[in-house]
């Protein structure tokens, strides 16, 4: 049987890469024309708290699988798993409520959804070098990992999941309060950070992969709160700065961008390198898809 989890949290885009090479795979950030200003001057990207978003149902029930299995298997479990089962299955409920950060990423340069949904009339999408991200998302106490899309998967990777976590405890050896408790906190972190890559299968053409968080205290000092029209919304503040290189142009980890379909995506193509002359962006281009697709 093929592991999941490790499918998941694989180093390079396998399954429907259109932009990236073999040589130098990529993931894409699609953002808008005021995003792509804010993080090429900031040198940092937004990771937005989970119950934010919208699919944050999914997290709820990415959770929920986990604590499916830990009941499931109680009753037949070796007497030293008892007890760390039964904490599992009851610390569910709170960390579906713990604060974990998320930022979205796609396999492909130019997928008409995303310029839909952060292109109208103009957006950007940014080309990460996935070792560099992966050096970022490390950093900051991030993974970077493949969202998880097929039903039948996500029931999957919960029992492989404790399969491997419980393999590293003696069967029968009992332990004290202290140490079960430790042991089924970090089942259900780790697992967390699954959890925020669950996705409905309707979403499974994006290929999206996410840098994930562990959980956050909320007085994080790189956790802000930004405004829209209706909601104010936790992020955190992602470094992406990864040093100089020969001629002086900072990386952040993006080698391309490309601009959106609009009416002006020339002179937004002409003013985005501009913008990011001082960075390592070795490839700027247009997107191939009409604007009258949108």
């Amino acid at each position: 049987m093929p592991n999941l989890i490790d499918s998941h949290l694989a180093l390079v885009p396998t399954s429907c890469g259109g932009g990236s090479s073999n040589q130098h795979p990529r993931l894409f950030h699609y953002t808008t024309l005021q995003g792509f200003l804010g993080i090429i001057s900031s040198k940092v990207i937004w990771a937005t708290n989970i119950h934010y978003l919208n699919d944050s149902e999914e997290f709820a029930y990415g959770l929920a699988y986990l604590r499916t299995e830990a009941e499931a298997r109680v009753e037949t479990a070796p007497s030293g798993h008892q007890a760390i089962l039964l904490r599992v299955a009851s610390l569910v409920d709170f960390f579906k409520q713990g604060y974990v950060y998320t930022a979205s990423f796609a396999e492909d340069d130019d997928l008409l959804s995303q310029w839909r949904g952060y292109g109208a009339g103009g957006g950007v999408c940014l080309g990460f070098v996935v070792s560099d991200l992966q050096k970022i998302a490390q950093r900051s106490g991030f993974r970077l990992i493949k969202c998880i899309y097929e039903q039948s998967q996500k029931a999957a990777l919960a029992r492989e999941f404790l399969d491997q976590s419980l393999a590293t405890l003696d069967p029968v050896a009992s332990m004290d309060d202290g140490t079960v408790e430790e042991f089924a906190n970090q089942i259900v972190t780790r697992y967390q950070q699954l959890a925020c890559a669950f996705k409905d299968p309707s979403f499974r053409e994006e290929c999206e992969w996410r840098i994930i968080s562990k959980f956050v205290p909320v007085d994080h000092p790189s956790v802000k709160v930004r405004g829209t029209s209706t909601m104010l919304v936790p992020y955190f503040e992602v470094d992406l700065e990864l040093g100089e290189d020969g001629q002086g142009r900072t990386s952040i980890g993006v080698d391309t961008l490309v601009v959106g379909p609009s009416l002006q995506k020339e002179r937004i193509l002409q003013a985005a390198s501009i913008a990011s002359r001082n960075l390592t962006v070795e490839t700027a281009r247009p997107s191939d898809i009409p604007y009258r697709s949108l």
